[in-house]
């Protein structure tokens, strides 16, 4: 039950009264840093420090089980109305929350966040490479990804066709006024796709057209008419 309360209140969007901005941003940590208590107390010292102290109100309690076993029961000290006064309410209820959470579900089950929509999920079978909270997602993302790789692989050979004229542009030496038109016709290119091509090698972006400085060096000569 408290994993599930905990993946609802972070999933709520911002409007929602029931939204809990503290212990989404508790929980996102946890996530970024893998679902390991080491690692997040090292990235996040503050967050740290804040649930030892919240963690220092609870005590462990005793009371009579079914059958008349022990039941061992966590309960939080009650803050005063001074210190009510003093305090974030809304932070507070986030570590109090959190601190449930790591109680109850973190040893069980690992959290992870959807790729593609951003919500949070339980990892319930502890599968490393899961990444999609739900069957919807995950049709949609990989699709998504089908294609991202169909068309990088295109701009990979559309780049590759481009070097290859590039270098023809080079040793050939055409009398052409224009060497994009050249080079786009050789390389069987658009015009438009060359530039964007040359931008985004320019800016070091994956499948952007890099060039060598005595290719960049040369195109800047004929760009000049020299």
């Amino acid at each position: 039950m408290i994993a599930d309360n905990t993946i609802k209140q972070v999933n709520y969007p911002a409007g929602d009264p029931r939204h809990q901005p503290v212990l989404r941003q508790l929980v996102g940590s946890w996530v970024a840093s893998g679902c390991a208590f080491g690692r997040w107390k090292r990235e996040h010292p503050q967050y740290a420090e804040r649930l030892s102290r919240e963690a220092a109100r609870w005590a462990l309690l005793f009371a009579a089980g079914p059958k008349g076993k022990p039941l061992p029961v966590l309960s939080n000290h009650p803050l005063p109305d001074e210190g009510r006064r003093r305090i974030n309410v809304g932070e507070f209820i986030g570590y109090q929350a959190f601190a449930a959470f790591l109680l109850c579900a973190a040893p069980r089950y690992d959290v992870g966040r959807c790729d593609r929509c951003g919500a949070f999920f339980w990892n319930r079978w502890g599968h490393a490479n899961k990444r999609w909270c739900s069957r919807k997602c995950t049709i949609i993302g990989s699709a998504s990804e089908r294609q991202a790789r169909r068309i990088s692989k295109q701009r990979r050979e559309k780049n590759a066709r481009i070097k290859r004229a590039i270098a023809a542009l080079i040793m050939e030496k055409p009398a052409t006024v224009d060497w994009k038109e050249w080079v786009t016709s050789r390389a069987r290119v658009t015009r438009s796709y060359l530039t964007r091509a040359l931008h985004r090698g320019e800016q070091g972006k994956p499948d952007g057209l890099r060039l060598t400085k005595r290719q960049v060096e040369h195109l800047r000569r004929l760009s000049k008419g020299r």
